[in-house]
């Protein structure tokens, strides 16, 4: 898929530009030279992986984006198509990305707190960032330097808005894939989230490889 010019301008247009994207970015990078941000697309889903998107940035490629006005938007505002522009638009600006996916079994295993920092611990053991910067609330468990939490991160910050589209169109496009295998429970509508339908699916065929056990086991007796 070609970067259509015109289509990313329309896109632009279409959300709320403010004078302060990547103001804060800009911030921690004057202090610490680079930082890493990370977001997760699946955490509350029934079935499938948690995947993590993690973009690096230092002063260099935070000048190539603002050079080049280009902001990254939470993915939930964004539609399918333009998500996909966006990630299109990281790998030919040449950021440095990451994705990081654990499966089902292995949350079933752990617990979706011990994933999560499992997921964190291995991206960043990845880029080895002078900071991090996470979406959400603070947690515990990070023996890391310098890790900074914003809520609603994806919405206010670019650089979490580039690393939740990795995440998401990265997991959706696995999902898609998945739906083919098992297209009875329609992965390709709802991604493994516990909409209506999928619940309507799971009571009909019972659970599939890809479900997570431990979540269904709270919410569905069989």
């Amino acid at each position: 898929m070609k970067v259509d010019k015109a289509h990313f301008k329309k896109i632009l247009t279409k959300k709320k530009i403010k004078s302060s994207f990547w103001k804060i970015e800009k911030n921690l990078i004057r202090r610490h030279k680079n930082l890493v941000a990370i977001d997760e697309a699946g955490r509350g889903a029934l079935a499938g992986p948690l995947t993590f998107g993690a973009l690096y940035l230092d002063k260099t490629s935070l000048k190539i984006l603002e050079k080049n006005k280009i902001f990254f938007f939470d993915s939930k505002i964004l539609k399918p198509e333009e998500r996909e522009i966006f990630k299109k638009i990281i790998k030919k600006i040449g950021l440095k990305y990451k994705i990081f996916s654990l499966n089902n079994k292995k949350i079933d295993k752990m617990g979706m707190s011990k994933a999560f920092l499992y997921g964190i611990k291995k991206i960043h053991q990845y880029f080895e960032p002078n900071c991090l910067v996470l979406d959400g609330k603070k947690i515990k468990g990070l023996e890391f330097d310098n890790v900074y939490f914003f809520i609603k991160g994806d919405q206010r910050l670019c650089s979490l808005g580039g690393a939740s589209i990795l995440a998401k169109t990265h997991r959706d496009s696995y999902m898609k894939k998945m739906s083919k295998k098992f297209p009875e429970y329609l992965f390709d509508i709802h991604k493994g989230y516990g909409t209506r339908k999928h619940f309507l699916m799971i009571k009909k065929y019972g659970p599939c490889p890809l479900h997570r056990e431990t979540f269904l086991k709270s919410l569905i007796s069989f």
